[in-house]
């Protein structure tokens, strides 16, 4: 019931994106008519606010929290003990129909409510947000259909996690191929805004076939496949015998399905980009694509998965026993705090140069200098390994003090804070300014951080960027990668060196 009424609360958003556009369009026309203020914001509402929180908060929240649920009452037996009982598998897979159905509408109402009754309080028409946002809150009935059609594969809550976060990756990767069935292409393309407002009502189906079809096709699986726990993950040839902090540093590495979704998900969100390469050459040329490379190599979206996989660092394996297993051993609590550190900004290293070396490479084919593009793909991409870096101790942070899907909530509502609202309310009340790059010493978020560095060399699209020295005048934001991370760290250690471990 908690974690419904905390997704009940963060659908509440839209409320607060009523008030900020409110501000922002009286501010840039103050003499504007109530009733053409109350298109705009719900055209700014349904165009831009909706899409952005449906697609990166609600959707992987629900994803993850669906499959880790089923994952966690799987691998703690209780799937079996039910079934063992006079319930088919049917009506269990049905249950858990509509347990993400109640997810969906609880996010659909909050969303609908509390955009409605803001605009209700300036005065505004809310016929056509009412509407819009409900048709764009059917996304979630297909995001709903395909965490029904991975179910019977989420064997533990850490699979469970990866699953969601699996889905969420490559739900971003096909909204780019603009199938209206896709809901992350639907929510772009469900509703019309222009001087009159509609819904496709096609795309609305095609949605819900899709919803039908994968569930059918999920309880299908779920009937059929054998209900046991998997084996422990291995290296064929590789055996692990931890001494010491080389040996957990190894074994955590090669071992650790943690350290493969990094990497996996790191690369793959390197495709995200491939548009916005193509459109800046089509349109700017060698100095648009060149200032593309410096854009794209922010990596806005990555947080959204590497603070939740953090999260589930020291938190799950204190949960599964892990740590009390190696700990037996003639292993400190230090080596194994440091080894599975370790391991996983080994991950994220290994998945920044997957991710620089995609964008890199095809901005070489694109004909991009090959002097200049290394250089800011080498310098861009280290700033980009420092910010995940710390958005990786954030999520050590959120895991040495809560457990389950606490830390896994916390980190997905900050990723989305810190990864997409921050910049974007930053850039909006700054620019690219000097000011910026002051009042950014105050908030401890990478993206931001990156966007002040950024500045420096990005001169406009059409103009080649600036010297690198440029950015070495920038010492308190470089700073700020590097010492908050440092913080996060060492309270997490602090607070995992004192841990009940039971």
């Amino acid at each position: 019931m908690r974690h419904k009424l905390v997704l009940f609360l963060l659908s509440l958003f839209p409320a607060l994106a009523v008030e900020i556009d409110v501000s922002k369009f009286t501010a840039r026309y103050p003499d504007i008519p109530a009733e053409e203020l109350g298109h705009l914001v719900t055209a700014d509402l349904l165009a831009k606010w909706l899409p952005s929180f449906f697609k990166f908060l609600l959707v992987p929240l629900i994803l993850i929290l669906l499959l880790s649920r089923f994952g966690s009452d799987f691998e703690r037996g209780n799937v079996l003990l039910l079934l063992s009982k006079p319930l088919t598998r049917r009506r269990y897979f049905l249950d858990w129909a509509v347990e993400g159905m109640k997810l969906a509408l609880i996010s659909a109402l909050g969303v609908t409510l509390s955009g409605a009754l803001a605009m209700l309080a300036h005065g505004f028409v809310v016929e056509d947000y009412l509407i819009g946002s409900l048709a764009l809150s059917l996304s979630l009935i297909g995001v709903l259909g395909i965490a029904l059609l991975l179910i019977p594969f989420a064997t533990s809550r850490d699979a469970g996690v990866f699953l969601g976060l699996g889905a969420f990756v490559v739900l971003l990767l096909l909204g780019e191929f603009g199938y209206s069935f896709i809901p992350t292409s639907y929510l772009e393309r469900a509703v019309s805004i222009g001087e009159d407002f509609s819904v496709c009502y096609t795309a609305v189906g095609e949605l819900l076939a899709l919803f039908i079809g994968l569930s059918l096709v999920g309880m299908e699986v779920f009937k059929r496949r054998e209900l046991r726990s998997p084996g422990s993950f291995s290296v064929p040839g590789f055996s692990f015998s931890p001494r010491g902090l080389y040996g957990v540093f190894l074994g955590l590495s090669l071992q650790s399905r943690r350290f493969l979704a990094f990497v996996a998900f790191t690369a793959l969100m390197a495709l995200l980009n491939k548009a916005t390469l193509d459109k800046y050459y089509s349109i700017y040329r060698l100095p648009g694509l060149l200032n593309a490379v410096i854009q794209t190599l922010n990596g806005s979206f990555l947080p959204l998965v590497v603070l939740p996989l953090g999260a589930l660092s020291i938190g799950s394996a204190i949960e599964n026993g892990t740590v009390r297993v190696l700990l037996s051993k003639p292993l400190r609590r230090r080596d194994f705090f440091l080894g599975t550190l370790l391991s996983d900004i080994f991950a994220v290293l290994a998945g920044v140069i997957l991710y620089v070396a995609f964008i890199v490479a095809y901005a070489l084919h694109l004909g991009s200098p090959l002097g200049k593009t290394l250089e800011l793909g080498l310098v861009f991409g280290f700033l980009l390994f420092l910010s995940l870096v710390q958005y990786l101790a954030l999520g050590y942070l959120f895991s040495a003090f809560m457990r389950g899907r606490k830390a896994l909530f916390a980190s997905l509502v900050l990723a989305f804070l810190l990864g997409v609202v921050a910049p974007i309310a930053f850039l909006a009340s700054f620019g690219r300014s000097e000011e910026l790059a002051q009042k950014a010493l105050y908030l401890p978020a990478p993206s931001v951080q990156y966007a002040v560095l950024s500045s420096a060399l990005f001169r406009g699209r059409h103009l080649p960027p600036a010297e690198m020295d440029k950015i070495l005048n920038y010492e308190g934001n470089l700073a700020m990668l590097v010492v908050p991370t440092f913080v996060y760290l060492v309270v997490s250690w602090l607070r995992f060196r004192k841990a009940d471990l039971r």
